[in-house]
């Protein structure tokens, strides 16, 4: 549980520093084919907060206008926790384990979901999303302050995580 609670605090404050909207939107250009690597990894580093409102965006979007699907994750989350409450027992010569039940949850989730069409409804959102947030990558153009914070990232990359492999300037 504490892990969940300390994912959701990041979650959290990641969400919170995106870049403003109106600089989001600003401005447009078809890219240069040598260029577009670049570009598209500087927009990622530098919209990346925005990119994931985005999908979270379209994803409650997707909930709102799918009663369908609301019932459905509730069904779901009412069978994972009915599978993690049911006590230890052996069933035909196998314990029920923590990872058996949560493949059990994950399994039966994917089967109601699949059922009752929200898991497709669900993956249109999220490829809208998708779609949105690439055609953003490839058409804005990079800016001195998306430069610089590229820069930064690789330099704190290389000296405490990890080391990008194309070693090409930003």
């Amino acid at each position: 549980m504490e892990d969940v609670e300390l994912l959701w605090r990041e979650l959290k404050v990641s969400l919170q520093e995106g870049r403003p909207w109106m600089e989001f939107v600003e401005v447009f250009k078809p890219p240069i084919r040598t260029d577009l690597e670049r570009r598209m990894s500087t927009n990622f580093l530098y919209y990346k907060t925005n990119y994931a409102q985005i999908v979270l965006a379209l994803l409650g979007l997707s909930l709102l206008l799918s009663p369908r699907t609301v019932l459905s994750l509730v069904i779901c989350g009412l069978v994972t926790v009915a599978i993690f409450l049911v006590k230890p027992t052996v069933v035909p010569e196998m314990k029920l384990t923590r990872r058996n039940r949560t493949f059990a949850a994950v399994l039966s989730s994917c089967l109601i979901l699949l059922v009752s069409g929200a898991l497709l409804w669900m993956l249109a959102f999220l490829l809208v999303g998708i779609l949105i947030d690439l055609l953003h990558m490839i058409l804005r153009p990079r800016n001195l302050h998306s430069k610089y914070n590229a820069a930064a990232d690789d330099v704190k990359n290389f000296f405490f995580g990890e080391v990008r492999l194309d070693n090409k300037p930003t």
